[in-house]
């Protein structure tokens, strides 16, 4: 049955150690497989986030390229202030200032601090917006709300703006 002096005991003993080998081997096999899927889910996080970046350079440039530009030379603007009593000022000004926070800072009718999105106005014509009560300044052109922050709104002859205190976010 077994050939030679092999005893069943011995061919066992072989058969499992036989067996062991090419289990192994099996896992060398699979080590060397997922080795190669780590590296390739890194190489591919590490693609992705070189082309996340690339896509947001090229929307900030696209964006700096587009944005709204301001008129150059001598202009005529002017800015009523609708205070939080709803009492209503207006401010005429000559300039040569491209864009309206330029303007504001400049004649000194609005305070503000530099936001990631630009100029954020906190206080015009001497009254502050109380952040407790949820009170911000809103600035309109000609009655339609702007999407763009004072430093950021070009300005052209003619032109009018509201600065209104709002109440709630």
């Amino acid at each position: 049955m077994f050939p030679g002096n092999i005893t069943p005991i011995t061919f066992c003993i072989v058969k499992c150690e036989l067996h062991k080998a090419a289990l192994r081997n099996k896992s060398r096999k699979e080590f060397k497989m997922e080795n190669k899927t780590k590296k390739s889910s890194g190489i591919k996080t590490l693609l992705l986030i070189a082309i996340l970046a690339i896509a947001a350079l090229a929307m900030f440039g696209i964006y700096k390229t587009f944005m709204p530009k301001g008129q150059a030379g001598a202009k005529e603007i002017t800015v009523t202030v609708v205070h939080g009593d709803k009492t209503e000022k207006d401010f005429t000004y000559q300039t040569d200032e491209a864009y309206l926070g330029a303007v504001l800072q400049k004649e000194e009718l609005a305070e503000g601090t530099d936001g990631e999105y630009g100029l954020f106005i906190t206080s015009v014509d001497g009254e502050a917006a109380d952040d407790s009560k949820e009170q911000w300044w809103c600035i309109t052109k000609e009655g339609e709300q702007l999407n763009t922050s004072a430093d950021q709104t070009p300005i052209a002859d003619g032109e009018q703006f509201e600065l209104t205190l709002k109440e709630g976010y």
